[in-house]
């Protein structure tokens, strides 16, 4: 695999290993929102991988002598995009369509526009703010695993991918 291809995949799979980790911890009440690093790097990363499929002729991408893209990634990719609905539809819910916020010292809310839907215990409130990072490192633990895949199959379809290929 080709420097630029590697060094671009291997961003790919930490940041997706960070995102999910911080993903994980949601599940018991805990917000990290430090994750939010990884939302600019995203519009880098995607753009760069369009670049890098741009390279590839376009017969090669449809072609069956070059390698085919994994059955494994094809499931992998229908499940990640299932789970980004479910996880965002599921987490409105959760949050009842309203962002936890800290009007004063003692008032913790979950607001929604200027509209206050109810005021929160401190407990309701840290799952509340899980449950706001949960929806957002889901979507990018799913972004960035998509741009790993990507960036596989852009491997596969390379004509260097030729030299490790087995012929059946």
């Amino acid at each position: 695999m080709p420097a630029s291809l590697r060094l671009l995949f291997l961003l790919s799979l930490l940041a997706a290993a960070a995102c999910a980790a911080a993903h994980a911890l949601t599940f018991v009440d805990m917000a990290f929102y430090p994750i939010l690093i990884f939302v600019p790097l995203l519009f880098v990363v995607w753009p760069l991988i369009i670049w890098q499929f741009r390279r590839i002729p376009r017969k090669n991408l449809f072609s069956e002598i070059f390698a085919n893209v994994p059955r494994w990634m094809k499931l992998s990719t229908v499940t990640l995009l299932a789970y980004v609905f479910v996880n965002f539809f599921l987490c409105i819910k959760l949050n009842e369509g309203g962002d936890p916020q800290r009007l004063s010292e003692t008032r913790l809310v979950l607001k929604s526009r200027d509209k206050i839907l109810r005021d929160l215990t401190p407990g309701e409130f840290r799952h509340a703010q899980a449950v706001q990072v949960r929806q957002l490192s889901g979507h990018l633990a799913v972004f960035y695993a998509l741009a790993a895949f990507a960036l596989h199959a852009c491997w596969l379809k390379s004509g260097p991918a030729m030299a490790n290929a087995k012929i059946r």
